[in-house]
Protein backbone atom coordinates (compact mmCIF):
# COMPACT_ATOMS: atom_id res chain seq x y z
CA UNK A 1 0.00 0.00 0.00
CA UNK A 2 1.39 3.42 -1.37
CA UNK A 3 1.56 5.97 1.58
CA UNK A 4 0.35 9.63 1.16
CA UNK A 5 3.19 11.98 0.76
CA UNK A 6 2.84 14.89 3.14
CA UNK A 7 5.64 16.76 1.83
CA UNK A 8 2.90 19.71 0.79
CA UNK A 9 1.64 19.72 4.36
CA UNK A 10 5.15 20.22 5.74
CA UNK A 11 5.73 22.66 3.83
CA UNK A 12 2.42 24.49 3.88
CA UNK A 13 3.98 24.42 7.82
CA UNK A 14 7.07 26.07 7.31
CA UNK A 15 5.55 28.96 4.97
CA UNK A 16 2.79 29.46 7.77
CA UNK A 17 5.66 30.23 9.82
CA UNK A 18 7.67 32.63 7.09
CA UNK A 19 7.48 33.12 3.31
CA UNK A 20 10.50 31.80 1.75
CA UNK A 21 11.30 30.32 -1.87
CA UNK A 22 13.17 26.59 -2.09
CA UNK A 23 16.10 26.77 -0.82
CA UNK A 24 15.34 28.74 2.36
CA UNK A 25 12.69 26.34 2.91
CA UNK A 26 15.61 23.43 2.90
CA UNK A 27 18.27 25.29 4.89
CA UNK A 28 15.00 26.18 7.60
CA UNK A 29 14.37 22.11 7.54
CA UNK A 30 18.56 21.65 8.01
CA UNK A 31 18.72 24.01 11.32
CA UNK A 32 15.21 23.39 12.96
CA UNK A 33 13.12 20.20 12.25
CA UNK A 34 15.98 18.00 10.58
CA UNK A 35 16.02 15.65 13.91
CA UNK A 36 12.35 14.60 12.66
CA UNK A 37 11.56 15.45 9.36
CA UNK A 38 13.64 15.91 6.07
CA UNK A 39 12.48 17.24 2.51
CA UNK A 40 15.05 17.03 -0.42
CA UNK A 41 15.14 19.93 -2.96
CA UNK A 42 14.03 17.14 -5.07
CA UNK A 43 10.56 16.94 -3.08
CA UNK A 44 10.58 20.36 -2.27
CA UNK A 45 10.26 22.50 -5.53
CA UNK A 46 8.02 19.68 -7.62
CA UNK A 47 5.69 20.12 -4.94
CA UNK A 48 5.96 24.01 -4.24
CA UNK A 49 4.57 24.32 -8.17
CA UNK A 50 2.02 21.98 -7.30
CA UNK A 51 0.89 24.08 -4.34
CA UNK A 52 1.20 27.07 -5.90
CA UNK A 53 -1.55 25.97 -9.61
CA UNK A 54 -3.74 24.48 -6.44
CA UNK A 55 -3.64 28.22 -4.95
CA UNK A 56 -2.36 27.16 -1.62
CA UNK A 57 0.91 29.16 -1.90
CA UNK A 58 1.53 32.28 -4.30
CA UNK A 59 4.94 33.57 -5.46
CA UNK A 60 5.94 37.08 -4.89
CA UNK A 61 8.37 39.12 -5.38
CA UNK A 62 10.72 40.56 -2.06
CA UNK A 63 13.50 42.61 -1.72
CA UNK A 64 16.36 41.36 1.01
CA UNK A 65 18.18 43.52 2.82
CA UNK A 66 20.69 43.98 0.69
CA UNK A 67 18.63 45.16 -1.75
CA UNK A 68 18.27 42.03 -3.90
CA UNK A 69 15.14 41.01 -5.86
CA UNK A 70 14.63 37.18 -5.08
CA UNK A 71 11.07 35.12 -5.36
CA UNK A 72 9.65 33.82 -2.21
CA UNK A 73 6.87 31.21 -1.40
CA UNK A 74 3.71 32.80 0.89
CA UNK A 75 1.20 30.35 2.18
CA UNK A 76 -2.23 31.78 0.89
CA UNK A 77 -5.75 31.46 3.54
CA UNK A 78 -6.70 28.25 1.36
CA UNK A 79 -3.82 26.88 1.66
CA UNK A 80 -3.38 27.83 6.11
CA UNK A 81 -6.99 26.28 6.09
CA UNK A 82 -6.06 23.25 4.37
CA UNK A 83 -3.08 22.78 6.82
CA UNK A 84 -5.16 23.43 9.56
CA UNK A 85 -7.80 20.76 8.49
CA UNK A 86 -5.38 17.78 7.87
CA UNK A 87 -3.46 19.20 11.16
CA UNK A 88 -7.36 18.49 13.19
CA UNK A 89 -8.12 15.36 11.20
CA UNK A 90 -4.76 13.46 10.13
CA UNK A 91 -4.28 10.70 12.51
CA UNK A 92 -0.59 10.62 13.85
CA UNK A 93 1.64 8.27 11.48
CA UNK A 94 4.78 7.48 12.85
CA UNK A 95 8.25 5.63 10.08
CA UNK A 96 8.17 2.09 11.05
CA UNK A 97 11.80 2.03 9.13
CA UNK A 98 15.19 2.39 11.14
CA UNK A 99 17.64 1.28 8.93
CA UNK A 100 20.08 0.89 12.28
CA UNK A 101 17.81 -1.36 14.14
CA UNK A 102 17.21 -3.63 10.91
CA UNK A 103 21.18 -3.80 10.40
CA UNK A 104 21.73 -5.02 14.66
CA UNK A 105 18.54 -6.99 14.08
CA UNK A 106 20.57 -9.18 10.92
CA UNK A 107 23.79 -8.11 12.63
CA UNK A 108 24.81 -11.70 12.72
CA UNK A 109 25.30 -11.46 8.64
CA UNK A 110 27.02 -8.32 8.96
CA UNK A 111 30.94 -7.91 8.89
CA UNK A 112 31.44 -7.20 12.36
CA UNK A 113 34.35 -4.88 11.53
CA UNK A 114 32.12 -2.45 9.13
CA UNK A 115 28.60 -3.06 11.90
CA UNK A 116 31.29 -0.89 13.87
CA UNK A 117 32.04 1.35 11.86
CA UNK A 118 28.34 1.99 11.04
CA UNK A 119 27.62 2.30 14.91
CA UNK A 120 30.43 4.72 15.55
CA UNK A 121 29.58 6.65 12.24
CA UNK A 122 25.72 6.70 13.87
CA UNK A 123 27.04 7.76 17.34
CA UNK A 124 29.21 10.99 15.83
CA UNK A 125 26.03 11.72 13.98
CA UNK A 126 23.81 11.22 17.21
CA UNK A 127 26.25 13.89 18.87
CA UNK A 128 26.13 16.12 16.09
CA UNK A 129 22.56 16.38 15.89
CA UNK A 130 22.46 16.80 20.08
CA UNK A 131 25.09 19.87 19.48
CA UNK A 132 22.59 21.19 16.46
CA UNK A 133 19.75 20.95 19.01
CA UNK A 134 21.84 22.87 21.98
CA UNK A 135 22.30 25.57 19.30
CA UNK A 136 18.85 25.48 18.46
CA UNK A 137 17.41 25.38 22.13
CA UNK A 138 19.84 28.63 22.56
CA UNK A 139 17.88 30.19 19.67
CA UNK A 140 14.75 29.90 20.74
CA UNK A 141 15.70 30.89 24.32
CA UNK A 142 17.47 34.17 22.65
CA UNK A 143 15.91 35.07 19.51
CA UNK A 144 12.66 33.59 19.55
CA UNK A 145 11.29 33.95 23.53
CA UNK A 146 8.08 35.48 22.72
CA UNK A 147 7.28 33.22 19.45
CA UNK A 148 3.66 32.05 19.99
CA UNK A 149 4.87 28.33 19.05
CA UNK A 150 8.34 28.93 20.71
CA UNK A 151 6.47 26.05 23.61
CA UNK A 152 5.60 23.75 20.93
CA UNK A 153 9.21 23.95 19.49
CA UNK A 154 10.58 23.48 22.99
CA UNK A 155 8.98 20.06 23.56
CA UNK A 156 10.01 19.06 20.00
CA UNK A 157 13.46 19.62 20.66
CA UNK A 158 13.27 18.13 24.51
CA UNK A 159 12.33 14.62 22.48
CA UNK A 160 15.05 15.01 20.07
CA UNK A 161 17.38 15.36 22.60
CA UNK A 162 15.99 12.65 25.02
CA UNK A 163 15.75 10.15 22.12
CA UNK A 164 19.58 11.32 20.56
CA UNK A 165 20.62 10.45 24.23
CA UNK A 166 18.79 7.33 24.22
CA UNK A 167 20.44 5.71 20.88
CA UNK A 168 24.17 7.07 22.27
CA UNK A 169 23.43 5.11 25.32
CA UNK A 170 21.90 1.90 23.40
CA UNK A 171 24.30 1.88 20.45
CA UNK A 172 27.31 1.96 23.36
CA UNK A 173 25.46 -1.22 24.74
CA UNK A 174 25.42 -2.86 21.07
CA UNK A 175 29.14 -1.91 21.07
CA UNK A 176 29.80 -3.50 24.06
CA UNK A 177 27.82 -6.92 23.66
CA UNK A 178 29.94 -7.38 20.59
CA UNK A 179 33.16 -6.70 22.06
CA UNK A 180 32.21 -9.21 24.33
CA UNK A 181 31.55 -11.65 21.70
CA UNK A 182 35.31 -11.90 20.00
Amino acid sequence: MKRESKTQYALLGILSQCEMNGYEIRKYIESTISFFWNESFGQIYPTLSKLEKDGLIREWEKTDVSGKKKKVYKVTRSGLEEFRRWMDTSPIQTTKRNELLFKVFFGRHMNPKLLTEQLDSEMEKQKEDLKALKVFQKELKTDWEKHPDNEYWNLTLEYAEKLSMLNLEWIQKVKGKMKEKR
